[in-house]
C-alpha cells in the first residue's frame, strides 16, 4: 500500500510537471501567433519597427447594427463603450463620442468615461432579443488628429542590406466580448460599416499597404469602397481589409469596408440580422485579444492528468 501511495504521489508530480511544462510552451506559441511581429505569426511575416508613418488616419467613425438576446429571467443592461485600447500609436487609447442611437438609448448609472458625455445603453427584458444601431466617431487621435496603428511587435532593423515594407498595421477585437463580460447575453449578430480618411503628410508621394485600422475577428468582409483585398496573415482567423496605395503630398483618401459576424466555415456571413449601412460610418469596441485573453486549457489539462492518475491508482494499484 506504502508502496502503491508513492507511485500515486511520483505520478501527480510528474504529471503537474507536464503541465507546466506544456502550458509555458502554449504560451509562447499563443504569444508568437498573436503578434504580427513574431517569425512564427501567421504568413511567417517580421514586422521592423518604424520611426513614424508618412500615412496617417483621421475622421475615424463606426456604424453597428447588433442582435442581443437576454437569457436571464430578470432585466439585463448592455452599453456602448467610449474606449478602444490596443496599438495605436505610442500605445494611446482612441476614444469615441455617440453621435446618435436607434431607438434611442438611455444614459447609464455608472458611466465609464463620463469626459465623453456619459455612457448610453439599454435595458434589455428578461428572454427579450433586442435590435440596436448606433453610431461613434473618434475624438482626438484619429478624430481630428492624425494617428496610425503601430505594431507593437515589430523588431529593431538589424537586417541588411534589403527588408520588407509591411505598410500600416491593423489592431483586431471580438465582435461577441459582451458574452465573456456577461453570459446571460447572447450576441445573435453583428455587423459594422467603418470609415476613415488616409492623409500623406510627407513632400512627397508614398506607396505602400494600409489596413483598415479595427477589425472584427470571425467576420466577413462583405463590402469596401475603394475595392481591397483581404489579408489573413495579421491574425488567426482574421480576414483583414487592405488597400495598395500611390498617395501625393497632401492627398486624402476616404475608405469604408463593412464586416459581418459570425461567419461559417465557408466564410460567409450567417444570422438573420440586417446591417445598416449609411454614408459614413466605423467601429466601436471595448478591447483587442492579447496573448493573455482565451480559454485556461492548461488547467483543463491538468485536471484530465489528476483524473486519470487516479483511475490508474484505483484499477491497478489498490
Amino acid at each position: 500500500m506504502n508502496l502503491g501511495k508513492s507511485l500515486m504521489i511520483l505520478v501527480l508530480l510528474f504529471s503537474i510537471l507536464g503541465v507546466f511544462t506544456f502550458v509555458n510552451s502554449m504560451a509562447v506559441v499563443s504569444a508568437q501567433n498573436e503578434s504580427p511581429g513574431g517569425t512564427d505569426s501567421p504568413g511567417g511575416q517580421t514586422w521592423i519597427a518604424y520611426n513614424a508613418s508618412n500615412v496617417r488616419m483621421t475622421a475615424l467613425t463606426a456604424t453597428i447594427t447588433l442582435t442581443i438576446k437576454n437569457n436571464k429571467d430578470y432585466v439585463q443592461y448592455f452599453k456602448i463603450s467610449h474606449l478602444y485600447t490596443g496599438s495605436l500609436q505610442e500605445n494611446q487609447t482612441i476614444k469615441f463620442i455617440v453621435d446618435w442611437t436607434d431607438p434611442v438609448a438611455e444614459r447609464m448609472i455608472d458611466p465609464v468615461s463620463p469626459e465623453l458625455g456619459g455612457d448610453y445603453g439599454w435595458a434589455i427584458q428578461a428572454g427579450e432579443t433586442k435590435t440596436v444601431k448606433f453610431k461613434v466617431s473618434a475624438t482626438g487621435l484619429m478624430g481630428n488628429e492624425p494617428s496610425w496603428i503601430a505594431d507593437a511587435g515589430a523588431v529593431d532593423n538589424t537586417f541588411w542590406p534589403i527588408i520588407p515594407d509591411m505598410g500600416l498595421q491593423a489592431s483586431w477585437f471580438m465582435p461577441n466580448e459582451i458574452e465573456m463580460l456577461n453570459p446571460n447575453l447572447d450576441l445573435k449578430s453583428w455587423c459594422g460599416t467603418f470609415t476613415f480618411t488616409a492623409t500623406n503628410f510627407a513632400s512627397y508621394p508614398v506607396a505602400g499597404l494600409i489596413r483598415g485600422p479595427i477589425i472584427p475577428t470571425d467576420s466577413a468582409l462583405t463590402s469596401s469602397d475603394p475595392q481591397a483585398f483581404v489579408d489573413n496573415d495579421i491574425a488567426f482567423n482574421t480576414n483583414v481589409a487592405a488597400w495598395d496605395v500611390h498617395i501625393d503630398p497632401q492627398e486624402s483618401q476616404g475608405f469604408t469596408y463593412t464586416y459581418k459576424w459570425p461567419i461559417v466555415a465557408n466564410g460567409t456571413p450567417t444570422g438573420n440580422g440586417q446591417c445598416f449601412v449609411p454614408a459614413t460610418a466605423a467601429n466601436n469596441t471595448t478591447t483587442v485579444p492579447t496573448q493573455e485573453t482565451g480559454s485556461p486549457y492548461g488547467l483543463l489539462v491538468l485536471a484530465v492528468l489528476i483524473v486519470a492518475a487516479g483511475l490508474g491508482y484505483a484499477k491497478f494499484l489498490r
